[in-house]
């Protein structure tokens, strides 16, 4: 059994003892943050809801009630299950993530679960079954308690991971000491950097689906076996893919405010990944990014054109533009997933766009660059205010990352407008909650802004929003009440 980390609460616990223990409950955390985090929310008070455990998105698990006292996990007025509660029974909550965070709606079928969460939740649970003789049909979910729709994951089963599996996973024997460690593939920016890391998994494909612009993909030896790149075409760990992208689009003449905003908007698409395929079409092709994108060069696979999958950088998606990409390709005898082909095909199209060419050499901010190229270029469905802000934020990190103040301009003249403050922005969710700091990382503080219009008076970057975080002019003494700016609109 890995080791098991503790931070027990002197809060929401009822005092018991071990023989009550007769069942298991699997839940997930509803939001992004980690299993540290979440032990020290429910260290610090009284929350009114509490668990056992903890598992990390990188498989750490972590303990804040002990065993023998009763934790609140699935407390209800009323229940499905006939003899399950919370004095019965001992809670797992999983950490988890999502697919767009923008949303973060209980019903929302896009939470999923890390390999190494998966793993980590399945050998405590057979440990805890071994420990206190819990059979494996007294393993249940949330949902099965009480109808709440909890481990989101694990009651629509939409996802790599489902019920059925977690099930099989905790009948098959408890797992070798160490076998997480040894065969994890870790998606971090550099080997050292573990406190960065965006995930852990057991499968290479899935590690490379989660490997984003500037993160390398490593062994369980700590060796770098893949970079967010395109085709067969070879990066190296430093730069990589947006190196490339920054350097051809300025050589270009664009300026840093311009190259950053059209970036800003290929990472929202693809991830600057150049052999990116629509998730969506993974699944219903039964293909990874590499398997579609070799089918398509090798000509084994000919619906390329039709197949209204989105593609590629731009996430090229019409027929008539996924056919002069192809036949691009094809002239210049380049991989459809080629990097460098890509961006002359881009720059190529970009011409037939003249309004988008003209703001983007005309660019003063990351923001104008960033709304040039939504509205005028990708033009996705939804182009709200909240996606702008969002798509400008990725636009200004590659803005500070390669222009800042001796490369295009003072980085404070390019930063988006919503970094200006004070400024008043609308809420139209009663349910955007009010954080002690700028990130889901931080606790809750219990409260909602409810729907109205409040005054911004710092913007932070932080955990879980695009947009950043934004601190309320009432709590601006103790800066203590931080909202997702994901969720507001400016006025």
């Amino acid at each position: 059994m890995r080791n098991i980390n503790r931070l027990i609460s002197g809060y929401n616990f009822n005092p018991g003892s071990v023989s009550r223990i007769k069942y298991i409950v699997i839940h997930y955390v509803g939001g992004l943050s980690g299993a540290q985090a979440n032990c020290k929310y429910f260290a610090g008070g009284n929350r009114n809801a509490s668990a056992h455990y903890f598992v990390d998105h990188n498989g750490e698990i972590w303990q804040c009630v002990e065993d023998a006292n009763i934790a609140w996990h699935c407390g209800a007025k009323s229940y499905k299950h006939g003899e399950c509660r919370n004095a019965n029974s001992i809670g797992i909550e999983l950490c988890v993530k999502k697919r767009n965070t923008a949303s973060q709606g209980a019903t929302d079928k896009d939470w999923y679960f890390e390999d190494a969460t998966v793993e980590a939740a399945a050998e405590l649970t057979r440990y805890l079954m071994d420990k206190y003789g819990v059979p494996a049909d007294h393993v249940i979910r949330h949902y099965d308690v009480t109808g709440k729709i909890c481990p989101n994951p694990y009651v629509y089963n939409t996802t790599v991971h489902t019920w059925d599996e977690f099930k099989r996973l905790i009948s098959g024997g408890a797992a070798s000491a160490g076998s997480a460690e040894k065969k994890l593939y870790r998606v971090r920016k550099r080997w050292e950097d573990a406190a960065g890391q965006l995930g852990a998994f057991e499968s290479l494909e899935n590690a490379k689906k989660a490997c984003i612009a500037g993160y390398n993909v490593y062994d369980w030896n700590g060796k770098a076996v893949y970079s967010a790149f395109a085709g067969n075409e070879q990066q190296t760990a430093a730069g990589g893919a947006e190196s490339v992208i920054w350097a051809f689009l300025t050589g270009k003449g664009l300026n840093a405010y311009a190259a950053a905003g059209l970036m800003g908007n290929l990472f929202a698409e693809s991830g600057l990944k150049a052999d990116n395929l629509q998730n969506s079409f993974n699944t219903r092709l039964e293909m990874t990014d590499a398997e579609y994108t070799a089918a398509v060069d090798s000509g084994s696979y000919t619906n390329f054109v039709r197949d209204s999958a989105g593609y590629g950088l731009a996430q090229w998606t019409y027929y008539s533009r996924k056919q002069a990409l192809y036949d691009y390709a094809k002239a210049a005898g380049a991989s459809i997933g080629g990097l460098n082909m890509q961006l002359a095909f881009l720059w190529q199209e970009l011409q037939g766009y003249k309004g988008v060419i003209s703001a983007l050499m005309a660019a003063t901010s990351v923001r104008a660059a960033s709304d040039a190229v939504l509205t005028g270029y990708e033009k996705p469905a939804d182009q709200s205010e909240a996606v702008k802000q969002r798509r400008a934020a990725y636009g200004q990190e590659y803005y500070d990352r390669y222009a800042g103040a001796g490369a295009g301009g003072n980085t404070e003249q390019g930063k988006t407008e919503a970094a200006q403050v004070p400024f008043k922005v609308k809420v139209d969710i009663t349910d955007l909650r009010i954080r002690t700091g700028a990130g889901t990382d931080f606790e809750k503080t219990g409260k909602y802004t409810g729907v109205g219009v409040f005054t911004i008076v710092e913007v932070k970057a932080g955990e879980g929003s695009a947009a950043g975080w934004g601190l309320l002019k009432a709590y601006e003494e103790n800066k203590d009440g931080w909202v997702s700016l994901d969720y507001c609109t400016r006025l």
